[in-house]
């Protein structure tokens, strides 16, 4: 039996997560503020659809779970 290293967690920038989910940057930033919570270690994320994004600073990054990155 074999495992397959799960692959890096990548970051993406609200213009492109936006691109890749056919939404505009502002309406993916509005979903992302309406869904935000405060994360156990203090940060700022949100979740929607398998879509996780956190906060870094002022901007949002997002990380797609597996359900948009299976092969």
């Amino acid at each position: 039996m074999t495992t397959r290293a799960r692959s890096p967690l990548r970051w993406f920038a609200v213009r492109a997560a936006a691109e890749i989910l056919g939404l505009t940057s502002e309406a993916l930033r509005k979903q992302l503020e309406r869904k935000a919570k405060r994360a156990p270690d203090g940060g700022t994320e949100a979740y929607l659809d398998g879509v996780r994004a956190r906060k870094f600073g002022r901007l949002w990054r997002v990380s797609f779970g597996d359900r948009w990155t299976a092969e």
